[in-house]
């Protein structure tokens, strides 16, 4: 559900924007993408944890998990948001902005959304499922809403973004309320986690790069195209990611759900090749059955999801990036199994790959064709590389 909201938000500015509008407001939330690896890496850090401490039955140390987390987190993310703010201008003339106030308001969204992945990462890492499921669907109901209305108000790509940052707010308000039963005061206060600050920090340095590499195969092919091509193309480009991202998301709930599921299954010593094949098949079938539509039916997809007629031209292409999507969202379900048993070195495949989309775009970029086929290869290369990675990880036990 909240899946669909943030695809339907996405969606409705598609259409709501002209194209050029449309363009600038994809290229700051792939640049919101790219900067909250952070916030990906924190969830990812903190369903480690917590998954781990639910595993071994020692739920009274998720309290100052949280306290010490939200300490070192917040002082970090002050950091970022404000270098973001300081160089705005430099920023906006790279994506052909106008207006820095774009970029400070992405930037100070970011600062909540670093804050609410501590709650969202122990939320998932203890399996509360349906809490954090309403968390997502609440802030995306609130982006949704207040994005349609303030863009209908005249204020276009400013209203997109401003929508972006209220739906951050409250998500970071409304996080409080499921975690209360592992935040609030009990005899057990002065629990103390012995080198929690040094455990967190070895394990969220890989899960960074891991996060960064796989979260740049999905955004910094739009930024890049936003530089090197004109508005409208760029326009263009960015419906056709989003209508290819819509694959994902409809199977990425599979990827949450096995990640502390795994790393819980790994406390007991129990077998994960099982639960891993389920869900590589899980997320083979509906993403192959979607992808057919993209091929036979593109006029039929491209008019769903974006009916003006300066889409069409993307008919062409809606399959073939279809299937750069398939390739990644099964490294993305590789890459996660990796970090929830421990094996961070897989942060080595996503940035090298993550570097040679970089390359790539940045030297051939004549047509959009070309970029996709060169993702495609690309992702083809990471996720062998991730399967071949596989049985070296059962040697290592």
């Amino acid at each position: 559900m909240a899946s669909v909201l943030n695809y339907l938000f996405n969606l409705e500015m598609g259409r709501m924007l002209s194209v050029s509008d449309y363009g600038i407001f994809s290229s700051l939330i792939s640049l919101f993408n790219i900067f909250s690896v952070f916030s990906l890496t924190i969830i990812t850090v903190f369903t480690k944890f917590t998954a781990t401490f639910v595993g071994e039955k020692n739920e009274k140390l998720i309290r100052p998990l949280f306290i010490k987390g939200s300490l070192w987190i917040g002082g970090i993310a002050l950091i970022i948001s404000g270098l973001i703010i300081i160089f705005s201008s430099q920023i906006s003339h790279f994506l052909n902005i106008t207006q820095t106030l774009l970029v400070d308001i992405t930037s100070v969204s970011l600062f909540f959304a670093f804050l609410t992945s501590i709650g969202m990462g122990i939320l998932q890492g203890a399996l509360k499922f349906f809490s954090l499921s309403f968390l997502n669907i609440f802030s995306s109901i609130v982006k949704l809403v207040l994005g349609v209305v303030l863009v209908v108000a005249g204020f276009k790509a400013l209203g997109a973004v401003e929508a972006f940052f209220l739906a951050s707010l409250f998500a970071y308000i409304y996080m409080f309320f499921p975690l209360r039963e592992y935040i609030k005061k009990s005899s057990l206060d002065e629990v103390y986690v012995p080198d929690l600050h040094k455990s967190l920090s070895i394990y969220a340095i890989p899960v960074f790069f891991s996060t960064l590499g796989m979260t740049a195969f999905v955004t910094i092919d739009i930024i890049l195209v936003k530089h090197f091509f004109n508005p409208d193309t760029a326009g263009q480009y960015s419906a056709l990611s989003l209508m290819g991202r819509s694959i994902f998301y409809v199977v990425a709930p599979i990827t949450t759900v096995l990640f502390p599921l795994i790393a819980q299954k790994k406390e007991r010593k129990e077998k994960l090749f099982g639960t891993l094949s389920l869900s590589m098949l899980l997320i083979l079938i509906p993403s192959v059955l979607l992808s057919f539509i993209y091929f036979f039916f593109p006029d039929l997809v491209i008019h769903l999801f974006f009916p003006a007629k300066a889409y069409r031209v993307l008919a062409p292409l809606t399959g073939i990036f279809s299937v750069f999507i398939i390739l990644y969202t099964l490294s993305f379900l590789l890459t996660n199994f990796y970090l929830s048993i421990g094996k961070t070195k897989v942060f080595l495949f996503t940035i090298i790959g993550a570097l040679l989309e970089v390359v790539f775009i940045s030297i051939f970029h004549q047509n959009l064709v070309q970029i996709i086929y060169g993702l495609i290869a690309i992702s083809s290369l990471l996720l062998i590389s991730l399967l071949i990675y596989y049985p070296i990880t059962q040697r290592e036990k």
